[in-house]
Parts: C-alpha cells; structure tokens; sequence
C-alpha cells in the first residue's frame, strides 16, 4: 500500500521496543524509507482521539482485526479497510462495517485489501464525505443502539436459561 499511494505514511500506535525496528526493517525489504512510517506510544484517551484526524484510511489488521480501534476510527470519521478471515476474530471488521452500510469495504484477499485501501487513499473527494458522515451514520445503527443490545442480550440469556432448565428436567 505505501508503494502504491506516493506520500502516504504509516502510524503505528505500539509501546516503545526492539520491534519497532523489525517493522522498519521488514518495510524497508520492500523498499519503504523509515521516514514514511510513524511510531506513537500509548495515551490518554483525548490524545489517541484525536491521533485520527491524522489518518485518511484505517487498515484494520489481520488475522485479528481492531475491533474497538476500528470502531474509534469510524466514530472520528476513518474509513476502515478489512480483511476478512475464517475466525471470529478476523471478521470483527466484516460485522462493523456490515452494520453500517459499508461492505464494499471489506476484502476477500489480501490482494483485495490493498486494491481497497490503494482506491480509497487516492479518492479525495470521498475521503472527505466520509470525514463528515461517519460518525452520523454510527449514530444512527444498531452498533450504537444500546436498549437494543440489552433486550437482544437478555433474550438470549433467557432463552439458555429455560433451555438449561428443560435439560435438568430430563
């Protein structure tokens, strides 16, 4: 992806360590100047907020996607790019982007991936109604619907409940 988008950079939020400079080495193998890729430690909240008006596009990572990262980038108005894979944890981003509407944002392969992420840096004028939409459109899905949650959690609770209680019975 950063050989295919001039100018773009990579922010990586990690603590500090030696694999800092085993990403910078394996990037470079591929032909990427460390000066292209960004480490930020931890912080508090405001301050990681405030990290995505820094971003264009979101790479959810895989094979174990952001989940609540991925959710604060769309909430800050990051378009995320998925990788979906055959383990729950690897189709955390298929579900959130599901939910909002934005599917065509989730990839197959990981030819897929980079094909999206690629498309989505290069298109300015969508990055932008993104920018201004997202967090709207968060708002209004079930993935920021909390009664809703609660009564379908509780259903399900209950259900397993009385289906514990009908095997003692047997």
């Amino acid at each position: 992806m950063l050989s295919a988008v001039e100018g773009s950079r990579l922010v990586l939020l990690c603590h500090a360590g030696n694999h800092r400079q085993r990403v910078l080495n394996i990037l470079a193998e591929a032909g990427v100047a460390a000066e292209r890729v960004e480490f930020v430690t931890p912080r508090e909240r405001r301050a990681y907020m405030e990290l995505y008006h820094r971003i264009d596009v979101a790479l959810d990572p895989f094979p174990y996607n952001g989940h609540t990262t991925s959710l604060d980038g769309l909430w800050m108005g990051v378009p995320v790019v998925s990788l979906q894979g055959p383990q729950s944890v690897s189709r955390g981003g298929l579900s959130q982007l599901s939910h909002l509407g934005l599917e065509q944002w989730v990839a197959a392969t990981q030819g897929q991936y980079v094909e999206l992420a690629v498309r989505l840096a290069a298109d300015i004028p969508r990055l932008a109604e993104l920018r201004r939409t997202l967090r709207p459109r968060m708002e209004a899905s079930v993935l920021m619907d909390a009664p809703r949650f609660a009564r379908h959690i509780e259903a399900a609770y209950r259900t397993m409940w009385q289906h514990w209680c009908a095997e003692e019975k047997m």
